[in-house]
């Protein structure tokens, strides 16, 4: 049995970076969603519109998420064919 060591490092290599994105986006969209979901509006002085833009970059993040696990999974069921 041989192991391709360089390929195994690289593999290591990429599911590490796409992870760390991944966890980032995530928890930049959990802060969007967060930050629109504010109980104190009159306090902080933000008005609908930046409540609007907070929710459309929370949908995004978690779109980019949902795109990337759709994306993962159809990488590992095309080498499985």
């Amino acid at each position: 049995m041989h192991i391709d060591w360089n390929a195994l490092a690289a593999v290591c290599a990429v599911s590490l970076t796409v992870v760390i994105l991944l966890v980032g986006v995530f928890a930049f969209g959990l802060a969007a969603l967060t930050r629109s979901r504010d109980e104190r509006p009159a306090r902080t002085g933000r008005g609908g519109r930046a409540d609007g833009l907070a929710k459309a970059t929370a949908l995004l993040c978690f779109a980019v998420c949902v795109a990337l696990a759709g994306y993962g999974i159809v990488l590992i069921v095309s080498q499985s064919r």
